[in-house]
């Protein structure tokens, strides 16, 4: 079974029970380091734990990189990236760490406020907003230059469109994807709220707080790639991928779990929506035919 191992407040990853006598052995590990595996009450520090119990630590050594010269542990460093700072390398090497190693990025993220995800969201929904407009407002304009209006939805919205001319429909198409993007955060609030209920029958370790930033990091760093044809149809089910890995990291709840309370239900609710809409209208049309 996989033990997760923490240091001063930040988790430093999940690892088996041979990586972790190798560890120890290698200094790579503490015996003050706090343990924890599914079905134990609490942290509890690896040299209390029986399995651990007498492995050889050899002395610190300034040389080896793992100690700093008064002799303390180097401080982990915060993960994803982006927490320590806010610059185009550390957004680009933090969607490269939720896209291709979540495991380990959010193992390590620590606890904190909203601020820092929320300036992750928006610096990722710049490129998003700028590519769907324009994909959007480009096929609007195209359109419209070309007097193609029959190719477009005969509803009353689409036929305002038609009349405000090619340029402004465009810039209309862009407005609007700007606005729902400002208000992205809001809507990651409410849904890491749902999330995080949805999550209470398995006993979550982290608070909302750790729900919402899970989420928001889990959602934005693929953002960027969803106006990207034929791409987006492999970042829809990663970034599904990537949440369920961030909440069972984060709040240390086995991963299955997860997927049950984040793609399940929410499923088998839509499902349920869904057969409950075929059913109404089957049966009003049945009392029509009659």
């Amino acid at each position: 079974m996989q033990i997760h191992v923490a240091r001063n407040s930040a988790q430093l990853g999940v690892f088996s029970s041979e990586e972790i006598v190798a560890g120890l052995q290698s200094a790579r590990f503490l015996a003050s380091d706090l343990a924890w595996r599914e079905g134990m009450p609490a942290w509890t520090p690896l040299g209390d734990w029986a399995e651990f119990r007498g492995v050889g630590v050899p002395p610190p050594s300034p040389s080896d990189g793992t100690f700093v010269p008064g002799g303390e542990a180097e401080p982990v460093p915060a993960m994803p990236s982006w927490e320590r700072g806010s610059s185009f390398a550390n957004y680009v090497a933090t969607i490269k760490e939720i896209a291709f190693d979540p495991v380990r990025t959010f193992a390590n993220l620590r606890d904190g406020g909203f601020s820092r995800p929320i300036a992750f969201s928006y610096w990722s929904l710049l490129p998003a907003w700028i590519l769907g407009s324009l994909l959007y407002g480009g096929i609007i304009f195209f359109v419209l230059s070309v007097g193609q209006t029959d190719a477009l939805p005969k509803d009353a919205a689409m036929r305002w469109l038609s009349g405000v001319g090619a340029f402004t429909a465009a810039a209309v198409v862009s407005g609007l994807l700007a606005v729902i993007f400002a208000l992205t955060p809001l809507f990651q609030f409410l849904g890491s709220g749902v999330t995080h209920l949805l999550l209470l029958p398995w006993k979550p370790a982290g608070s909302y707080a750790q729900t919402y930033r899970a989420n928001a990091y889990a959602s934005a760093a693929f953002m960027p790639f969803i106006f990207i044809p034929c791409l987006n149809y492999v970042v829809a089910p990663w970034q599904l991928v990537a949440a369920v890995i961030a909440h069972a990291q984060v709040h240390r709840i086995a991963w299955w779990k997860v997927a049950i309370s984040l793609v399940v239900i929410p499923c088998c609710c839509a499902c349920g929506i869904y057969a409950l809409m075929v059913g109404t209208i089957v049966g009003a049309a049945g009392k029509f035919a009659h």
